[in-house]
């Protein structure tokens, strides 16, 4: 049997709770947000690298830069929440090294935006010939 004095207590715990509780669920939530946009843009500059770094056999490699820098932008809109997604291409010819730069918005649940900026490199293809006779 509860006392007279007790009632009312765990209406009172609870408006104590409930706030601090949300507040780690939406915490978590935007936690998560942030890592996926993150991985997107992670993923797309990979992907615009791995494009970019064919340009080696082409004989005007700097052709390929924009066509890199459009698929990843596409790719990094699509697959994830990025928004204002700007992409950068460059090539290296000296160090034969390409790379691709991310860059974007993600939106959060409770309000804001948070910049998301990821680049990727890798060597730049070169296929040659047999050069023996």
């Amino acid at each position: 049997m509860s006392r007279r004095g007790e009632r009312g207590t765990s209406a009172i715990e609870f408006s104590i709770i409930a706030p601090v509780f949300l507040l780690l669920v939406f915490t978590i939530i935007q936690t998560g947000l942030y890592f996926y946009a993150r991985n997107t843009a992670q993923s797309a500059a990979r992907e615009g690298v791995s494009y970019l770094r064919l340009a080696g056999n082409n004989s005007d490699p700097r052709s390929f830069r924009g066509g890199a820098e459009q698929l990843t932008e596409s790719y990094a809109t699509k697959l994830g929440r990025l928004k204002n997604v700007t992409a950068v291409g460059t090539i290296d010819e000296t160090t034969g090294r390409v790379t691709m730069t991310v860059v974007g918005d993600v939106v959060l649940p409770l309000g804001g935006n948070v910049s998301v900026s990821q680049s990727s490199q890798a060597t730049l293809e070169q296929f040659r010939g047999d050069l023996r006779n």
